[in-house]
């Protein structure tokens, strides 16, 4: 009878491991696909054939911390945009948020992180502490597919000549075809770390346009979308509750070129 009912007793006990065995692999093996820019280091960039960058790895703790596995593509940020927009992928980052693209995308609640865009004129230059109003009626570079903020988006006086890259709208504006170009300040420090003949003591910020903060952006389209917005949501809560965050922008901090 004892021998029975201990066979019983083991028959429910194994049942119970293997369900929550399952379980735990279901949660583990959660994975989605996010597009990242591919030319954009320190914050998101192709490296080796691999997305690297400091979104790319506060991304990748903030959901691993909620279960889910994140398979990372690059590609230009137009494209990635565009695709996101159309359906074809669930998110693309790094975004800063305006009118427009609150219009036509989901955002989460949470900042990735903040970042400076800066105003950048040739080193001769005796202009400073210029702002978005200081751009009117001025040819300034861009970057094919960024956005600026209202402030600069809504003024229709500026001549926009827009660049593939912006190491590219540096360039234009080594050559005066800009009088300015915008640009995100780390991402100068970068660029000029690692082309020092080309734009080393050549060219120096005389402005911000705005300190922005960087999400992703997630398609409207897809109906899973808003879910795992929230999850990123709550996996971006639990990176500053133990304090990882910052151990992640401290690792960024002090990142070579």
């Amino acid at each position: 009878m004892w021998s029975i009912q201990f066979k019983g007793f083991m028959r429910r006990l194994w049942a119970f491991i293997v369900c929550v065995l399952l379980l735990g692999s279901a949660r583990a093996q959660e994975r989605i696909t996010l597009v990242g820019e591919d030319d954009w280091y320190p914050y998101a960039a192709a490296r080796h054939g691999k997305a690297h960058g400091l979104g790319v790895d506060i991304i990748t703790a903030a959901y691993q911390s909620v279960g889910v596995e994140v398979n990372f593509r690059t590609m230009p940020y137009a494209r990635c945009m565009a695709q996101v927009k159309a359906g074809q992928e669930l998110g693309c980052f790094d975004s800063a948020p305006d009118s427009q693209l609150n219009a036509d995308y989901l955002f989460h609640q949470t900042p990735l992180f903040d970042a400076t865009i800066g105003i950048y004129a040739m080193a001769s230059s005796k202009e400073r502490n210029l702002a978005p109003q200081h751009l009117k009626g001025q040819r300034v570079g861009f970057t094919n597919g960024y956005t600026y903020g209202d402030a600069v988006e809504l003024d229709h006086s500026i001549a926009r000549d827009v660049a593939r890259t912006d190491l590219l709208n540096l360039r234009k504006l080594l050559l005066g075809r800009t009088a300015y170009s915008l640009v995100y300040t780390r991402v100068v420090d970068h660029l000029q770390a690692t082309h020092p003949q080309e734009l080393g003591g050549k060219i120096k910020q005389v402005g911000v346009v705005m300190n922005t903060r960087l999400f992703v952006s997630f398609s409207k389209l897809r109906p899973e979308s808003a879910r795992y917005a929230k999850l990123l949501d709550q996996g971006l809560k639990n990176l500053h509750t133990d304090h990882s965050y910052a151990q992640i922008l401290q690792r960024w901090n002090t990142a070579p070129p």
